[in-house]
This record gives C-alpha cells, sequence and structure tokens, in this order.
C-alpha cells in the first residue's frame, strides 16, 4: 500500500473512532423472527456508515429527513469529514455578476458537467442572515469566507459557510479592530483532510508599528482573534490569499514578482520562490490558485499566446513547468485581449485537468484540456460577453460540495 494510502486508511479508521454520538447497535432476532437482510443493514450503525459514504452528497442532504438516526449520523462533523473525498474536485465555478446591485450581490454558476447540469446551488446568499448583502471573499475545500457590503452605518462583517448545506458562522470582533486599523487582506485556511476545523488569517495595519502589517488568526476549534508573529513589512497583493499544503499564499501582480506565504503549523512568514520567466518582458501574471492539491501559476506576455503554467513542489522548494499552452493555432481565434484566466482544475487523473476561461466577443465561457488541447463550450451559461469578461476581474470561487460543520 501506497505511504498515502495508509495514512488516509487510519486517518478514516481514527475518525470513525471518534464518532462517539454514534454508537454501534447490533440487533437480537428471536429463533422465529426472520429479518430481511435490508433491514439488518439498517440496524446496524457501522454498516449504514459505510453505505452513506458511498452516496451523493446531494443525496445525503435528502436523507438527512429520513429519520433522527440518519440526521445524526450525517450531520456528525467527522461522517462530514469522512464522506469528503481527497482530493476533493471542484464541480463549478460561481461568478459574481457585475449588474447585480451591492446590497444584494448576485452569482451565476457554471457546472463543469455540461450533459447533467444540476440546478445551481444558490443564485445570492440569503441564507446569511444581513441587510447589507453578502458577497464571497474566497472558496477554500468546500467552505466559503464572505463578507457583507459595509455602508457608512455599518462595519464590515465577515462570515464562514458551507454552500452546500447553507450553514454559516459569523466571525467575532477583531482584538485590533479600530478606526485608524485598515484591514489589507482576510483569508480561510480549510483541509477536511486533516482536521474539521478552519482558521481565518488577517492582515491588516500594525497598531503599535506604522507603516508595518500585522497578522491575526482565527480558529473554529480555540476561539477569539489572537495576534501572531511581529508586525512586518511586505509588498504583495494580500487581498487575493490561496491556501496550499497547509500555507496561505500571496504574490504581486504587478512590479516586481514577491511572494510570501505564512505557515499555520509553525505561525511563521518565509519567501516564495520566483519562478524563472524566460520571456519577462510586458507579461503580466494571469492566475494564481490550487486544485486537488497542486499551487499553479501562469503569466502570459503581451504579445504572444502561448504561455506555461507552472506547480510548485510540496517541499516548496521550486516551480517547474506542468503544461505548455498554446493558443495560436487556426481553428480557434483567441487573442492576448479576448480571454482570461478563470480557473485551473485538476481531479484524480492526469487527462482531467482544464482551464477554465472567459472569452470575450465568441464562446462566453470555455474549457480547454490541458493534455488533449481541445476546447468544449459550457452551455448553461449565458450573459452578456462583457460581462462575462468583467466577472472574472471581480470574483471567480469554485464550489466543492461538502457536508463538513461551520
Amino acid at each position: 500500500m501506497h505511504p498515502s494510502s495508509a495514512i488516509l486508511a487510519q486517518h478514516k479508521e481514527n475518525l470513525l473512532l471518534k464518532m462517539q454520538g454514534i454508537k454501534l447497535k447490533i440487533p437480537k432476532f428471536s429463533d422465529l423472527e426472520q429479518p430481511s437482510s435490508a433491514r439488518i443493514v439498517v440496524l446496524i450503525d457501522d454498516l449504514l456508515i459505510e453505505i452513506l459514504l458511498r452516496v451523493p452528497i446531494r443525496s445525503l442532504l435528502c436523507f438527512k429527513t429520513v429519520s433522527k438516526r440518519w440526521l445524526s449520523i450525517i450531520t456528525h462533523p467527522h461522517f462530514s469529514v469522512l464522506c469528503q473525498p481527497n482530493p476533493n474536485r471542484a464541480v463549478g465555478l460561481f461568478l459574481t455578476c457585475p449588474y447585480s446591485l451591492p446590497a444584494k450581490p448576485q452569482f451565476d454558476y457554471v457546472h463543469f458537467d455540461k450533459k447533467n447540469p444540476p440546478k445551481p446551488p444558490f443564485k445570492n446568499l440569503k441564507f446569511i442572515k444581513d441587510s447589507s448583502g453578502i458577497t464571497v471573499l474566497q472558496s477554500c475545500n468546500g467552505l466559503m469566507l464572505c463578507s457583507n457590503s459595509p455602508s457608512r452605518l455599518a462595519k464590515t462583517n465577515y462570515y464562514v459557510c458551507n454552500p452546500t448545506t447553507k450553514h454559516y458562522t459569523a466571525l467575532p470582533k477583531s482584538v485590533l479592530e479600530t478606526e485608524n486599523s485598515t484591514i489589507h487582506g482576510i483569508s480561510l485556511a480549510f483541509d477536511p483532510a486533516k482536521s474539521p476545523h478552519y482558521k481565518v488569517i488577517c492582515v491588516r495595519d500594525s497598531v503599535s508599528s506604522p507603516q508595518h502589517y500585522q497578522i491575526e488568526i482565527y480558529s473554529s476549534q480555540t476561539g477569539p482573534w489572537r495576534l501572531s508573529g511581529d508586525p512586518f513589512i511586505a509588498d504583495v497583493n494580500f487581498s487575493k490569499g490561496v491556501y496550499w499544503n497547509g500555507s496561505i499564499y500571496w504574490i504581486s501582480t504587478s512590479g516586481n514578482l514577491t511572494c510570501l506565504y505564512y505557515n499555520l503549523d509553525f505561525e511563521r512568514l518565509g519567501v516564495m520562490p520566483i519562478p524563472h520567466f524566460p520571456d519577462d518582458q510586458g507579461t503580466t501574471i494571469t492566475y494564481f490558485g490550487e486544485s486537488c492539491g497542486h499551487l499553479h501559476l501562469t503569466k502570459i506576455s503581451f504579445y504572444t499566446i502561448r504561455f506555461d503554467v507552472y506547480e510548485m513542489r510540496r517541499d516548496d522548494s521550486e516551480w517547474f513547468v506542468k503544461y505548455k499552452v498554446d493558443f495560436e493555432r487556426p481553428d480557434h481565434e483567441l487573442t492576448y485581449c479576448n480571454f482570461t484566466i478563470l480557473s485551473l482544475v485538476r481531479g484524480k487523473r492526469e487527462e482531467d485537468a482544464f482551464l477554465v476561461l472567459a472569452v470575450v466577443n465568441d464562446d462566453k465561457v470555455m474549457k480547454y484540456n490541458l493534455i488533449n488541447k481541445t476546447f468544449e463550450k459550457f452551455c448553461d451559461y449565458d450573459v452578456e460577453d462583457e460581462q462575462v469578461f468583467y466577472c472574472s476581474t471581480i470574483g471567480a470561487f469554485e464550489y466543492i460540495e461538502s457536508l463538513c460543520c461551520v
């Protein structure tokens, strides 16, 4: 058995042992009774759990209404971790609608299975009770970090929600929250393969050291915000944090390419190595994100639509070229100015990797397979071309089905 498979198997066994509230029940029958095999399965919790773990998450949401016992099993925190595959692939993408009102943000949904697209999980986040309206800041392994749309009379509130179960929790106020302390970025860190708990990392102005940043951490396990580390100076975009491999990563998108990461286990900052770009003139970072345990980065020249997709090694040692992309082909009309990368999606198989592209004056949102170099049109998304392109600049968030608690 592969070491990672053995670890996952042990992790699953430990989680099953932790499900203290679900006790094993072995039924006893008299000699005159001849129970059916289905009845025996229903009455033995261990067997029922093993069966439910193989049921799609959408079906489990309906099964919660079968009985109180089934509800107890399905909503148990450790069961929610067990039923989430590792890695868990995104099934769709939410795009913030530019035409929606700030107080009532709307989202368009692109499902990655065009043959059998389900109903969108939501068009807005009305289940979060906030009259100011809710927008998404980050998606992370099935959970979403959100905020309201503050007015002059209301301060910014932050929430962590599960869009699948439509459950949410409001984050408490920060210990550094003052009128003079600006938040520069807030990021969610959640890995259900490691823990059912999540952390939120806030980067804001330091109160004690002017022109410095300060990091605060909130843990769903231990409670309130607390300071972490000393004030520091950096030149990155803290509003676009990416969680990968136990750390939050930030990267600058203009000027000198600067990369910074914050390791949550050791609570320390570090500098991430910068990829070597052979053609560094007139280029810009077009995508920086994570999928199925892989961290990716792309940088495209102003003068060509041939580019490389870089991946970071698991030990943080270096970037390497994972995919080579060439859109300079006669069978389509992509130019540098008329497309943008919304997402890069990986799967269990190498041939499952693809880019999601927003294309102006063409086929709206496209799927580009990174292995066989083919295009496919997503047909379940229909708004004006300019709106699709604009959506990518203000927010594209992967949707991962999950039962994990918040």
